[in-house]
Order: structure tokens, then sequence, then C-alpha cells
């Protein structure tokens, strides 16, 4: 098995290749939209909860390893960018595997029976359950909640930053809405379209 540090170096690199944005485009697209007709139903958010889904703390690495270089936008031909989305998720996945493989290596055997026997006594033990941890909610519970949650600090915000806690939450759906409608514009322009031109990126640029 290759070092984590090994694996996380190609990802880098990878992230930093000409077009990647269009790569990242596509995977959040595919992991974070639901699509479905009429009403929504339970299964038309069931690929939200595939193994095979990035999460956020997996997408957000992808996109802090992209911007540590400068992006180049050009898109790239269909097969080079599959291969962009096919390496990547193999990469995250040895990474993934690498990691548990930390999670274990300190642990004896031996000792598991023993009174007060506690594994998470070291860092290399705790990476793994804090970066692949469910998330505690959906963006919008987040959004919606976040009224009653900061309602208290009202008064100081309002004071000392020119905001309510309900702006900050109407601008976060304002955003949000403008999002749902940019990316159902750029799916619906695809229609009858070569494949080769085909993006997710203009849904996720101002």
């Amino acid at each position: 098995m290759r070092s984590e540090q090994e694996i996380f170096d190609e990802l880098a690199s990878l992230c930093a290749s000409p077009g990647y944005a269009h790569a990242v485009a596509y995977l959040c697209s595919r992991d974070n939209m639901i699509r479905y007709s009429g009403e929504m139903t339970a299964e038309d958010m069931q690929h939200l909860f595939s193994k095979s889904r990035l999460i956020r703390t997996e997408t957000s690495t992808l996109i802090g390893l992209m911007l540590k270089s400068p992006i180049d936008y050009t898109l790239p031909a269909p097969p080079v960018l599959e291969k962009y989305i096919e390496s990547t998720e193999a990469l995250l996945e040895e990474i993934h595997h690498a990691m548990s493989a930390s999670f274990w290596q300190d642990i004896d055997p031996a000792k598991i029976a023993e009174e007060g026997f506690n594994p998470f006594t070291s860092g290399a033990a705790l990476r793994e359950p804090i970066f692949y941890g469910g998330e505690s909610a959906y963006s919008f519970q987040y959004r919606d909640f976040s009224p009653a949650k900061y309602a208290n600090d009202d008064p100081w915000l309002i004071a000392n930053r020119g905001f309510s806690i309900h702006d900050a939450r109407n601008v976060v759906f304002a955003i949000s809405r403008l999002q749902d409608e940019k990316s159902i514009s750029v799916m619906h322009s695809m229609r009858g379209t070569s494949q080769e031109t085909w993006t997710f990126l203009p849904g996720n640029r101002r």
C-alpha cells in the first residue's frame, strides 16, 4: 500500500491539470443535485446516500488543491475529462484505505479486552472518523434554523455588522435559488448539443 502522502501528492498534481475545474463541477453536480419531476420522493434523494458519492470534505479538498495553482478553464476533450473523474475517485478511495490503515496500525489485538483500552487516544486513530464523519444536517437546515439559533446575537450583528441574522439567511436563500436556476439552465442548454461541449462549470460560476 502506498503512503497517504504519496497518494495525496498525486491527487494534488491531478487537481492542477488543465481544465480540472470542469471535473470538479461535474462531481459537485452529480453528488449534490437532486433531480426530480413533480413531487420529490425519497427515491429521488437516494443517491445522496450512495457509497460512491463524494462527501463535502472530499469535495472541499479537491477545490482547495485546485486553488493552489492558477486555474486553466480550458474544456478538456470528453475522454480526458472522464479520466480526470475516474482518477479522482480512485485516488480518494486509495486515500481512504490508507487513512483507515493508520487507524488500525496502533491497535494491539491482545490489549482490546483490557480494562480502560481506548483506541481513540492517538491522532492517527481520530483522523479517519473526523474526516469521513457524517454531516450533521442538510445545508438548508443550517440556513433555515440560523434565525432561531442566532436570535440572541441579532442586536450585536445589527450594531457591529449592519445586518440581522434574518438578512443573512435571506441572502443565502437567494444565492441557493440562483445556483439552482443556473444549474437547471446549464443542463437544459446541453440538450441537442455535441458532447464535446458539455460542462457543468457555468452553473457554478458567477
